[in-house]
């Protein structure tokens, strides 16, 4: 993730960015053994039959996720309490947030069936024994991507404990169903200076969430994803 905040009295140009690559790997084993015996014929009381089964899958599978989210927009300074070293302002924040989502998924699976058949049927004069053997294998691999465009409305806290020391509350919402159903975002940081190498920087800490609802109907049906993702951030700021 990345953020970046140009302010210039009580306006402010900002654009955060979130790139994220993700795998799912998958595999499945399956061995069985099956036996049955016994006469399925009523009337027959001279049948005896025996089936003997074994079954072995194998399967490998790749979930790969990407995505993209570049969200741009102004701020502007509503209300300020304090002074410079102590202060709390409330920002308005109104931007345009675009959703791209890719993903490919591939599977690889193989099948071995054998089976022995045995049937006795005396009164006939049949004795039938048989093994059958069979296997298959099958690749399949699919990909599909989304992308659209939020307008986007929230509002911002910003309060200064000291010079060096910040605390950030933010909140927005969007979507509105002209790109996504509903989506929003809220997201809590504090901020302090430290000294590296006779440089100060700024260490950030905070908690994330952000959520979207999307659909849309294509030529291969309803696609969509309703999701949250949410977590702690680390992170470091430069101010110049």
């Amino acid at each position: 993730m990345g953020y970046f905040e140009a302010r210039k009295g009580r306006w402010g140009f900002f654009t955060d960015a979130v790139w994220a690559d993700l795998g799912f790997p998958g595999h499945l084993n399956y061995d069985i053994n099956r036996r049955a015996s016994g006469n399925p014929f009523a009337r027959l009381p001279d049948f005896k039959g025996t089936i003997k089964g074994k079954l072995k899958l194998n399967a490998n599978a790749q979930l790969d996720y990407q995505e993209t989210i570049i969200q741009s927009g102004v701020a502007f300074e509503v209300a300020k309490w304090g002074d410079a070293s102590s202060y709390t302002a409330l920002d308005v924040m109104g931007s345009a947030r675009y959703w791209s989502q890719d993903v490919d998924l591939s599977l690889k699976a193989s099948g071995t069936l054998t089976a022995d058949v045995q049937a006795d049927f005396r009164r006939v004069g049949l004795d039938l024994k048989r093994k059958v053997k069979g296997s298959k294998a099958i690749a399949v691999a699919h990909a599909g991507d989304l992308e659209w465009v939020d307008p986007v409305v929230g509002g911002r806290m910003r309060h200064q404990f000291a010079s060096g020391s910040e605390f950030n509350l933010e909140g927005d919402v969007g979507g509105f169903g002209a790109g996504s159903d509903f989506s929003w975002q809220a997201v809590a940081t504090y901020g302090f200076d430290v000294n590296v190498f006779n440089t100060t920087m700024r260490s950030v800490v905070g908690y994330r969430a952000l959520s979207v609802d999307y659909s849309q109907t294509g030529a291969h049906g309803r696609n969509g994803l309703d999701w949250i993702q949410h977590g702690p951030v680390l992170g470091i700021a430069f101010r110049w």
